[in-house]
């Protein structure tokens, strides 16, 4: 059966959405989408295929059957919004992050779980093809237990004037290491440092962070050490390594068909993935097909804004340490 799905927030990502929930609509899952936002002119020039616009959230709702509403306006707004729209018993996928801190999104939560209506948020890097056989080789202990991780983002682009390094670039890492190693624990900090040229900067100006996580050996999972380096202003970079025992891993994030496994000294072999669909398209499949009995764990959407919320607290407080 083919569903309806609204689009709340057309600018460069809301259209990305858009053009997604095309291509589904051309697979015969999507039926109607609709698109809102209060600037007209972002009304103007939508992807075909779009059956109705509004400038109200609240009368699309009113005026059509949805099965789905995708928030992706200003960070700012996705509490509020999120919260009215789950209060109306609406399936709701909430761009990242969630909220501007942990309170925020606890009370998006603790909405949720009242709620008809199911909460899913943009963290989009579990439904990345090499991420979901990346986890499915270490569940197997195909490249042996565990020994590190190491997660890059790099971006060419200049910092966005009112953009949060953390929360804009090492967001997804906080969201996808836990669900990669399928852990529900706390790591420590002991490195949590936001730079400008190598040089401690303030969290509002930096366009550099690196992080080192440590995970204590707790039950079947080894001590494991992470290292996240994320930032504006450098060769794009998008790649995360995986240290075993036996073999590593190495995804980039950027193609969706193959990852590599291999040692330094053996060489690296392609793997193909299962499947090579977007990991935004994966994601609309998922909450789609499953929209009826899927309720995305409440204690992931937690996990994330505990880490986001230590990582950044540690970063500030290592800044005016070392300014």
């Amino acid at each position: 059966m083919s569903l309806n799905v609204g689009v709340v927030g057309c600018g460069r990502w809301g259209t990305k959405h858009l053009k997604t929930l095309v291509s589904l609509k051309e697979q015969g899952i999507v039926n109607e989408i609709y698109a809102c936002d209060i600037n007209p002119k972002r009304l103007e020039n939508l992807p075909s295929g779009i059956s109705g616009v509004f400038s109200n959230w609240s009368e699309m709702h009113r005026s059509t059957e949805l099965d789905l509403v995708s928030v992706v306006t200003p960070n700012s707004t996705h509490i509020s919004l999120g919260i009215a729209m789950l209060e109306q018993g609406l399936n709701v996928l909430v761009e990242k992050p969630l909220g501007s801190a942990f309170s925020e999104v606890k009370t998006l939560c603790d909405v949720a779980k009242k709620s008809e209506g199911t909460l899913n948020s943009g963290y989009l890097l579990r439904f990345h093809p090499g991420i979901e056989l990346a986890r499915e080789l270490i569940q197997k202990q195909h490249i042996g237990r565990l020994k590190s991780i190491r997660y890059t983002k790099h971006s060419s682009l200049e910092k966005p004037a009112h953009a949060n390094v953390i929360e804009h670039l090492a967001s997804h890492a906080f969201a996808t290491i836990p669900h990669l190693i399928n852990s529900t624990h706390l790591p420590l900090f002991p490195v949590a440092a936001t730079l400008e040229e190598s040089r401690p900067a303030p969290l509002e100006t930096a366009p550099q962070a690196r992080f080192h996580m440590t995970y204590p050996g707790q039950g079947t999972l080894p001590r494991l050490d992470v290292e996240i380096h994320v930032g504006w202003g450098q060769t794009d970079r998008n790649q995360l390594t995986i240290e075993g025992m036996k073999q590593n891993l190495r995804i980039d994030f950027r193609q969706h068909t193959s990852i590599e496994c291999g040692t330094l000294q053996t060489g690296y072999q392609e793997i193909l993935t299962p499947h090579s669909t977007p990991p935004l398209e994966a994601q609309y499949k998922h909450i789609l097909q499953n929209k009826d009995t899927i309720h995305e764990a409440i204690n992931d959407h937690i996990q994330t804004a505990t880490l986001l919320a230590k990582a950044t607290s540690l970063a500030q407080q290592w800044h005016r340490n070392n300014a």
